[in-house]
């Protein structure tokens, strides 16, 4: 923790002021910041002309100085806050690769096809969605590169080579089963979802069928009905996941703690401008006490 404290001196980086309207930038609603490719509040971003997020990346470990990374990610929003592309520069043992995603939505908004172009090729994923707007069939696809050029990335035909379906069923007024079935058409889990009669999802029960392995996420939320704790439950104790969240008074996340066991294994911290934009994240790997430093920069339509 004293690291983190130590960082968040170095990182006293003063953002252009601007003018933000009462909201959250992070969308934490169903506890899936920083997990999900997209964490970021389409309310806040449309009412705000949030165009463009980018974030670089630098690193501290213990004893040694701040070392500046060449990855980075550049958000691209629509005059809604829809989320249109996502570019990323991401390095491994100084092996560097970009990556490009596209999103292409329907007329209600929903994602209809992902498309990834990178270093490793050409990949596709479609969305189809049932009468209810639940997604009922996943295609996955890839094209080969056609272009002569090296660095350069140009899909030749495309082949739809997996594919995953979804039925879902109403077991009761609170709880919904949704069944998954793999490219063969054979069922390989059920998932049920159950909410409390305020609304709010509690729990999700994963069954693996092949296996009979159950895992179970249970929520819990503080009085203001912000997700305070999310917990994996596997029937091995050593195994079971928990993520602890933190909340200011208007209810931005402030931290969040990931568990594994009764260990401690990681914390990411948030760091807002006077204007609650995000100024950085400190993510802490508890075991190794690295530091990654991510900070943001904005973008906005005019």
């Amino acid at each position: 923790m004293q690291q983190i404290k130590s960082a968040v001196i170095i990182l006293a980086v003063l953002l252009c002021t601007v003018s933000i309207a009462n909201g959250q930038i992070i969308d934490n609603r169903l506890g899936n910041a920083f997990e999900d490719e997209m964490y970021f509040n389409q309310e806040f971003l449309w009412q705000n002309k949030i165009k463009k997020i980018t974030g670089t990346w630098s690193i501290k470990r213990p004893n040694r100085p701040i070392e500046q990374r060449p990855d980075i990610f550049v958000y691209h929003f629509s005059t809604v806050g829809l989320l249109e592309q996502l570019d990323k520069i991401t390095s491994v043992l100084h092996l560097v690769d970009t990556l490009s995603i596209e999103f292409k939505r329907n007329d209600l908004g929903e994602v209809e096809l992902r498309t990834e172009k990178g270093n490793k090729g050409f990949y596709t994923k479609k969305f189809i969605y049932n009468k209810e707007g639940k997604v009922e069939r996943l295609d996955f696809g890839k094209s080969e590169n056609i272009s002569t050029e090296k660095g350069k990335l140009v899909p030749g035909q495309s082949i739809t080579i997996n594919s995953e379906s979804f039925q879902y069923k109403d077991i009761n007024a609170s709880s919904v089963m949704k069944s998954c079935y793999n490219n063969y058409g054979l069922l390989y889990s059920h998932i049920t979802t159950t909410k409390n009669d305020l609304g709010y999802l509690v729990s999700e029960k994963e069954e693996v069928v092949m296996s009979n392995r159950f895992t179970t996420k249970s929520y819990e939320y503080n009085e203001k009905g912000w997700v305070q704790s999310i917990t994996w439950d596997n029937t091995d104790p050593s195994q079971i996941k928990k993520h602890q969240f933190y909340y200011d008074s208007l209810g931005n996340l402030l931290k969040l703690e990931k568990y594994k066991g009764k260990e401690m294994i990681q914390e990411i911290e948030v760091l807002y401008t006077e204007t609650m934009l995000i100024e950085a994240l400190l993510d802490h790997d508890v075991r190794s006490h690295d530091i990654q430093i991510i900070k943001f920069a904005y973008e906005f339509h005019q």
